[in-house]
């Protein structure tokens, strides 16, 4: 999934920044969103995987309610691909494989 991201590490923001495989518990989604794969900082080049980036929150929920209603019409934008919400015995399934976690914030 593309999305904005701000490294807190050096403060700079990315736009439209490929995250890749996210997922959330369909019960608490803003609580639970992870990432795939290790973020690292296109600006500064540093890994910052433990909320050590920033997305926006309500810009994130959005995406994924339209990421899932789009799995269910049959066709996902390119921009919300891998993107989804999980039951909450699948998600805990799934949590042990993805590494990073983002800091959710209002605005950055």
């Amino acid at each position: 999934m593309e999305s904005d991201i701000k490294c807190m590490e050096c403060g700079k923001t990315t736009r439209n920044f490929e995250l890749g495989e996210l997922i959330c518990d369909l019960r608490k989604p803003s609580k639970t969103i992870i990432v795939k794969d290790a973020v690292i900082c296109p600006k500064c080049k540093k890994d910052i995987s433990n909320e050590k980036f920033a997305l926006k929150e309500n810009e994130t929920l959005m995406k994924l309610v339209a990421a899932n209603i789009s799995i269910s019409i049959g066709s996902v934008p390119n921009h919300l691909k891998r993107a989804y919400c999980l039951e909450p015995p699948i998600y805990r399934q799934h949590k042990s494989v993805f590494k990073s976690k983002p800091k959710l914030v209002g605005k950055f």
